[in-house]
């Protein structure tokens, strides 16, 4: 494979140049140093796909192992977006050995700079290689399929270009949650399937689609072996989603890079809490695992029961909110409703929301 550096590298390394490897694209990549305010990474992309693999905190000694860092990094995370393990080996055993390569075309590192932009972006929550590559790969980098008209990221490029192999591309073990909104009485209920490398970041995404949340609020994630009946138990590990949470809560965790399957089958049962204020308690629980999977994930399998506005005052403000909302000669029954629809509160929509989720 062609492995093209920009210069801010090869000043680093001191890696020796070797003419380029008339191949096809999609086994010539090309790096980029970025370092900046405290931060230093290392962006690579696919000339073809324009997919993104991330080496974070990129010291000399990390930049010295590029090669084997990138294979690594290339692995882990085609495997954390599901594509088959046995297409992996294939594509990585298909790039062979490394070539760097002098970078010089200009297009194709104006597309570099752009995805250094987009894990730029990703950094403000993101630290580890894997979640940082996944997520710059789904940035605005998109291009147009072969028909002109649709717009593509270039994570689906490269599933598309994996296809080259003659195997399924996705398969993966996934597992089957039932995720209840706990609302006194009226339950909302969403049954998903997802990834068992699914993150924690990605979880509380597909969480806010699911129960139509507006991302507005902290939230965190505890793991439960059972659940206590102490409502208020402290769960056996716990995940913040910030660095600041972390200083009150000394033996939580950040979630960032934390997977599912990092604690899933010992752990089976989760706690995602939302909004600290109104605090949310969402109980979820992994009822199957399913062996080689080959759907598009996640998926909405099933779900009942409507979620509440954002910032409606908790269990009690819902049970207010719902008694008056319903009652159209009620005196604040305008004011309620006005306020409803500025919250984009309405019922629950199969269709709709699993329309929302198979988007990502």
């Amino acid at each position: 494979m062609n492995l093209f550096l920009t210069k801010k590298i090869v000043d680093k390394i001191k890696v020796e140049l070797k003419p380029e490897a008339q191949i096809d694209d999609f086994f010539s990549w090309r790096a980029n140093y970025i370092q900046e305010s405290g931060y230093k990474f290392v962006v690579i992309m696919n000339d073809a796909t324009r997919f993104v693999i991330v080496i974070n905190e990129a010291k000399i000694a990390r930049l010295r192992d590029i090669a084997n860092i990138f294979i690594e990094n290339l692995r882990a995370t085609l495997l954390a977006l599901c594509i088959n393990p046995d297409v992996v080996s294939k594509y990585i055993s298909d790039l062979d050995e490394v070539n760097f390569v002098k970078n010089s075309d200009r297009k194709k590192t104006a597309w570099l700079n752009n995805a250094a932009d987009d894990t730029w972006f990703a950094l403000r929550r993101l630290t580890d290689d894997i979640s940082l590559s996944v997520a710059a790969s789904k940035c605005r980098h998109a291009v147009k399929d072969n028909t002109g008209e649709h717009y593509i990221s270039a994570t689906e490029r490269m599933i598309r270009h994996l296809e080259r192999y003659g195997l399924p591309t996705i398969k993966c073990r996934a597992y089957d949650l039932v995720c209840r909104l706990e609302l006194e009485g009226s339950d909302a209920i969403r049954k998903l399937r997802v990834p068992s490398t699914i993150s924690f970041e990605d979880l509380h995404k597909l969480l806010q689609k699911s129960f139509e949340w507006r991302d507005y609020h902290l939230h965190s994630f505890g793991m439960f072996k059972e659940w206590s009946e102490n409502y208020y138990a402290s769960p056996d590990v716990e995940l913040l989603m910030d660095e600041e949470s972390l200083s009150y809560y000394p033996n939580a965790l950040h979630e960032s890079g934390k997977r599912i399957s990092d604690y899933v089958p010992e752990y089976k049962k989760i706690l995602y809490r939302y909004d600290f204020g109104d605090d949310w308690h969402h109980f979820i629980e992994v009822v199957d695992t399913i062996e080689n999977c080959e759907e598009k994930l996640p998926k909405l399998l099933s779900g009942t029961g409507d979620s509440p506005p954002e910032d409606v005052g908790g269990q009690g403000g819902y049970s207010d909110f719902l008694e008056v909302i319903s009652d159209p000669t009620h005196e604040d029954y305008e004011h309620f409703k006005t306020w409803a629809e500025s919250q984009k509160w309405k019922s629950f929509d199969f269709d709709i929301i699993a329309k929302k989720i198979n988007k990502e």
